[in-house]
């Protein structure tokens, strides 16, 4: 009846939040390359920053700026979970709400993984691998059991982990507690990956991408959501994506509902067999 009270808006954030006032040294860094304040207003001008790729200066001060995130977001840890983390290991960080489709099962997965393959290391080939910390962190709907789950999975995986002598300078596992806008401003700054991984097809937009990318993470994912568009504006050679992108996805799925057809008809076929036989 009244189409032009419905209008379209895609997710977004803003950088006047998510830098200037999430990660101030950050900011300030961006304000004295680029000679201007304007670049709150206008988010283009930062496309200025390019000429300073090799500039050592800078890249010291980037650091320097990431280092302090780093050990900001380390004492949080340590204080509302008891977790020491390694301030010069990686922060490898996944902070979203709980839901199958995101995929936190998937990246608990790779950390079992990655603590086994650390445990047959010998110790002297253990030496020459990136620590890493790996951080979970988002709510899960009141009546969503799966995800209270996978929840539950992290924090037990987790705490094997954190207590292997072995292997815990080089792996820790934490799921931070209490998400929200406030604890992602610490979170945010600190990560030098972040990993956006839903199935591809599912994920409407997405803003923790956002967020992460202009805080200088580097995005792991798949080709989804908004990683879409970032892909397009910083370039594909500065994103890590892997998986089927959504047309691989729809074949996948067409061949498992196929194959679920031919299951239940066999398990008839099988069934009305059995009865005869008998």
């Amino acid at each position: 009846m009244w189409p032009e009270k419905f209008q379209n808006k895609t997710n977004g954030v803003t950088h006047r939040r998510w830098i200037a006032c999430a990660n101030p040294g950050l900011a300030e860094i961006y304000t004295k390359s680029l000679g201007t304040k304007e670049w709150l207003k206008n988010m283009e001008l930062i496309k200025g920053l390019l000429d300073k790729l090799e500039d050592e200066e800078f890249r010291y001060y980037w650091n320097e700026v990431k280092q302090k995130n780093k050990k900001r977001l380390a004492e949080w840890v340590k204080e509302a979970t008891g977790v020491v983390l390694r301030e010069d290991s990686m922060f490898d960080i996944m902070v979203k709400r709980i839901h199958e489709y995101k995929r936190q099962l998937l990246n608990a997965f790779y950390v079992i993984w990655r603590y086994l393959k650390l445990k047959e290391m010998p110790p002297e080939e253990r030496k020459k691998m990136v620590p890493r910390s790996v951080m979970l962190g988002g709510k899960a709907a009141p009546g969503y059991v799966v995800a209270k789950q996978i929840i539950k999975l992290i924090n037990i995986v987790g705490e094997k982990i954190n207590k292997d002598q072995e292997t815990n300078g080089y792996l820790k596992l934490v799921f931070l507690p209490n998400y929200g806008v406030s604890n992602a401003e610490v979170i945010i700054p600190a990560a030098d990956v972040c990993q956006q991984v839903s199935l591809a097809g599912t994920e409407a937009s997405g803003t923790g991408n956002m967020k992460f990318i202009m805080n200088g993470a580097l995005i792991l994912g798949t080709f989804d959501g908004a990683n879409v568009e970032i892909a397009e504006e910083i370039g594909e050679e500065n994103i890590i994506t892997f998986g089927l992108e959504v047309d691989g996805v729809e074949k996948v799925k067409a061949q498992v509902k196929n194959l679920s057809r031919k299951f239940v008809y066999f398990d008839s076929w099988r069934r009305e067999n059995l009865k005869r036989s008998q």
